[in-house]
């Protein structure tokens, strides 16, 4: 085959450029440190790094709203925790005043002033909030659930938050089921320990109520709250002990120097308090629980970055490494193209 002068200028041309866009490509990922700068020098590794850097996105996403859930539910822990230390206190003002003797008339009135100051600390207690939000409103977080008499105006709502795709963890406790007892169908206290003295509140079907560690696999299909709640009613299932009128009776009883009704209270009281505790264990179980799944998604994270990684970043010791390659070859075909294409015009007219 004859090869002509032409066909060596442009296998020349060609070559140079080849070594020259290899030396570009080798510069850039030097300059980045990335082995994908674009999707056409890996269209296979540029949808894994999108897929991996998508869900990096939702993980950190899960994990503050994780954060904002273990917030909520300590301030609920902290709440709980100062109602039982109120509980604690008028049982212990019960026990020494139920007794003709160790006190008198007038010192179940001075002790009636104290068991009213603290019926005021409850209704406060149950008007925490967080930020802007009440804590035991359930989905009305933005006004006061209680009144000064122990009045509930929130509702039965479970805020719930995604934790992990398609996993939802509820992160309060609606008011009436901590403080009146209305426990959604669901008793929490044992049935010789229930109090008689308490309102009858509709209650929800057993089938929205949540376990102490109950993660809610929600369907694709959103709804609307409150609204969605089914309609049956549960009305003769029993109920909790209403801790205002437990602390309004006891402080009836002191006033009215009765006894009796002190004595009667005792009981009310331990019930009482079981309620409170029985909420903190549900409150402990959600965080073990969100804490269980910001840790495995924390280390999905590290996972993650270290497969990205090995997708995306180059190897800088490789490299450097081809770049003085590339450029030792760029030297020779310089070099010996400019030998191949040396001859002139007057070269063939001797």
């Amino acid at each position: 085959m004859r090869v002509s002068n032409g066909m060596n200028y442009e296998q020349v041309k060609s070559n140079i450029a080849k070594n020259r866009s290899e030396m570009i490509d080798l510069q850039s990922q030097a300059a980045t440190n990335k082995r994908i700068n674009k999707p056409s020098d890996d269209p296979v590794g540029t949808a894994k790094v999108l897929a991996l850097r998508t869900d990096g996105l939702g993980n950190q996403q899960f994990m503050k709203n994780m954060e904002m859930a273990k917030n909520f539910l300590g301030y609920t822990e902290t709440a709980l925790s100062d109602i039982s230390g109120l509980i604690v206190r008028a049982k212990e003002l019960a026990v020494g005043q139920a007794s003709e003797a160790s006190s008198n008339a007038e010192t179940r009135i001075a002790t009636s002033a104290e068991v009213d100051q603290m019926f005021g600390d409850l209704v406060a207690a149950g008007n925490r909030r967080l930020g802007e939000r009440y804590i035991f409103g359930g989905y009305k977080t933005t006004n006061s659930p209680f009144g000064n008499l122990g009045e509930y105006s929130g509702d039965q709502g479970r805020i719930k938050v995604e934790i992990s795709k398609g996993v939802f963890a509820a992160v309060n406790l609606p008011g009436d089921r901590v403080f009146l007892g209305n426990n959604n169908g669901i008793s929490l206290i044992p049935e010789d320990r229930r109090g008689s003295n308490t309102p009858n509140y509709p209650a929800v079907p057993q089938s929205e109520f949540e376990p102490a560690n109950e993660l809610i696999i929600q369907d694709p299909i959103e709804v609307r709250g409150p609204a969605s709640i089914k309609t049956e009613s549960n009305a003769g299932m029993p109920q909790g002990e209403n801790i205002f009128n437990v602390f309004k009776t006891l402080s009836d009883g002191l006033r009215a120097n009765d006894t009796v009704v002190v004595q009667s209270t005792l009981e009310r009281l331990d019930s009482a308090l079981e309620q409170v505790v029985l909420a903190r264990s549900q409150v402990g179980a959600r965080m073990a629980s969100i804490q269980n799944t910001y840790e495995s998604l924390a280390k999905g994270k590290i996972d993650d970055s270290t497969l990205l990684s090995s997708i995306e970043d180059a190897d800088a010791f490789e490299v450097f490494t081809d770049i003085t390659k590339n450029e030792n070859a760029l030297k020779a075909a310089l070099q010996t193209s400019g030998k191949l294409i040396q001859p002139s015009l007057l070269d063939f007219l001797r």
